[in-house]
């Protein structure tokens, strides 16, 4: 090994750098070795280090050398440095040494509880470990052999001065064959702390890759608790069964310190305790591999990053004008569908972000797009004086970002280009609900059952809108009406159209909204929000029973055959009908 003679320091420069193995340098014991920090120059440039000084003697086929030749022949960022090491005698004692560099802030154990390392940072943490293990567990080198690192734990996580992870503590560090690595690793030198340690080598007398997963499952509970897992009552794995069992009964947020919990996206926070708790399985074969394990953290982490920079989860959704263009032939006549005060809407095919890919947990990764073709509704917003046509725009990409039900349209991409203000959603390929109202064959062929379905989950929608968005918050649509009901195949309803839509956060003080202008469409419009410009959820309930009203009767709620009879249209006949006892003569024969 050439390292052996090229990597070799001078016991000189290591006498001088921990000033004689002085306690003023100690920076950490444990029951094999001594850690000091000092600082050694390279190259001439003077760089921190730590120096791990071995309390036993170090022989070629030991685990310190062992150490030494793994940290030098691994090439990964995520691994701590090896800059050297040196045997003397000192005293009259043997002493060994590896030198590596020493990292900015120390190990993750010392943050945990700190409240200065924020949930982003965590996540970071954790994905770049993730990384790490991923690249250990294939073929690292030329002998065709992989790692089991053996001790993973948040004390051999170390932390550089931007807190990006640094793997080491590859003592227990075992080889296996690269064919093999698969398999069960007999072997009487598991060394790993017990909290950390895989609870089937107990019963196997072996370990495997699954055994740094749960190793790795411990740390991440660690990081998502902000507590270094302890033993009580003898009970080594006390910390993994504490937080198998907060997860197994939702209470997760018994545990976690509530000003972390605040930073944290609800998805992200869902995938990342899932991914935790599944690295604890007791059984090997239930517990995911390392790579799987990497790609839900990734997705964890980009949730996060979204959250904390709603305008990163915009990028993927762009689509150029150019594709719209010629998806639709310069806006041709031939592809129009629809028209109303804000714009006109085009049916047309067009490549676009494959949102049921993304949704998936194994896809996990917007970092690779996958696109798809299908026939979309394209919407070219109006540039208007009031500038509302711009204010809806923005509002639809905002609430629908957050949107992910089966009864709200889909956005699917849009365009921002100059003048040029367009959306792309999934096409409803029944239209909307007002059509069908409007005219009387469809109607009367329309089954009761086909109603109450599209009533149901118009209303599923809606209670989604108002209690059940990820991010906590509730969206007032304030704009329910039949014309933006759409339908799909088998009648699936979709609610759409959220450009006059408000967001209320749920720990919001009071139900209700102050509006500073009134928006919606007169006739579904809520009378006390229209008297007062208070909005709250119950205002979205007053357009819906109007809509509800609307299927009942087979009409429009503008229909003329109500102005007959007043000129405030269906609300104020339904409310008269109810009280006379009439209200059957409405329904649709």
């Amino acid at each position: 090994m050439s390292f052996l003679n090229s990597g070799r320091i001078p016991f000189n420069e290591i006498l001088s750098a921990t000033n004689n193995f002085s306690d003023e340098n100690l920076i950490g014991q444990g029951s094999v070795k001594k850690v000091y920090k000092g600082q050694l120059v390279r190259s001439g440039e003077v760089i921190d280090v730590a120096i791990l000084r071995y309390l036993q003697p170090m022989m070629m086929n030991d685990p310190m050398m062992n150490e030494m030749k793994i940290i030098h022949n691994l090439k990964h960022k995520n691994v701590v440095s090896m800059v050297g090491f040196e045997k003397f005698v000192m005293h009259t004692t043997n002493v060994n040494v590896i030198v590596t560099k020493r990292e900015a802030n120390g190990s993750l154990d010392a943050h945990l509880s700190s409240p200065s390392l924020m949930w982003m940072q965590r996540l970071n943490i954790c994905v770049g470990v993730a990384h790490v293990l991923s690249y250990i567990h294939k073929d690292v080198g030329d002998d065709q052999c992989s790692l089991i690192h053996g001790n993973v734990k948040s004390s051999t996580i170390l932390l550089d001065e931007n807190w990006e992870p640094k793997l080491s503590g590859f003592r227990c560090c075992m080889k296996t064959p690269l064919a093999r690595r698969h398999h069960i690793f007999l072997t009487k030198d598991y060394r790993a702390t017990p909290q950390y340690m895989d609870p089937q080598y107990e019963k196997t007398g072996g370990v495997t890759q699954k055994s740094d997963v749960f190793s790795f499952g411990v740390v991440l509970f660690e990081v998502l608790f902000g507590q270094k897992a302890s033993i009580q009552d003898a009970d080594n794995w006390c910390f993994a069964r504490l937080a198998r069992l907060h997860y197994e009964e939702k209470t997760l947020d018994h545990m976690i310190d509530p000003n972390l919990r605040k930073q944290m996206d609800f998805e992200s926070l869902k995938i990342f305790s899932e991914v935790a708790y599944c690295c604890l399985k007791e059984q090997r074969s239930h517990r995911p591999s390392i790579d799987q394990i990497l790609k839900k953290l990734e997705w964890a982490l980009q949730l996060q990053r979204t959250h904390e920079n709603p305008r990163l989860n915009l990028e993927h959704l762009k689509i150029p004008l150019t594709d719209i263009n010629l998806a639709t032939k310069n806006f041709a006549e031939a592809y129009r569908i629809g028209s109303g005060g804000y714009g006109m809407v085009y049916k047309a095919e067009l490549d676009h972000f494959d949102d049921s890919y993304s949704s998936s947990i194994e896809g996990n990764n917007k970092g690779k797009l996958r696109k798809k073709r299908s026939t979309v509704a394209i919407k070219r917003i109006f540039s208007r004086e009031d500038k509302q046509g711009e204010l809806g725009f923005v509002a639809e990409i905002e609430m629908l970002s957050k949107c992910k039900h089966h009864n709200v349209i889909s956005l699917l991409g849009f365009c921002d280009e100059g003048p040029q203000k367009i959306l792309v959603y999934e096409h409803a390929s029944k239209g909307s609900l007002d059509d069908h109202l409007g005219n009387k064959n469809i109607m009367t062929n329309m089954t009761w059952a086909q109603r109450i379905r599209i009533c149901l989950e118009i209303a599923l929608g809606l209670d989604y809108l108002h209690c059940s968005t990820e991010d906590k918050k509730r969206i007032i649509h304030r704009d329910i009406k039949s014309a933006n009901i759409l339908l799909h195949d088998n009648w699936e309803v979709k609610i759409a159209d959220f450009g006059l839509s408000k967001l209320h956060s749920m720990d919001h003080q009071g139900s209700t909204l102050n509006t500073f202008t009134i928006a919606g469409t007169e006739v579904y419009a809520d009378p006390e929000y229209l008297k007062t410009g208070k909005l709250k959820i119950e205002s979205d309930i007053y357009s819906f029973g109007v809509v509800l009203f609307e299927i009942l009767c087979g009409r429009l709620a503008y229909d003329a055959i109500y102005n007959l009879e007043t000129e405030k249209g269906l609300p104020s006949v339904v409310r008269r009908r109810f009280n006379e006892g009439t209200l059957k003569q409405m329904q649709t024969e």
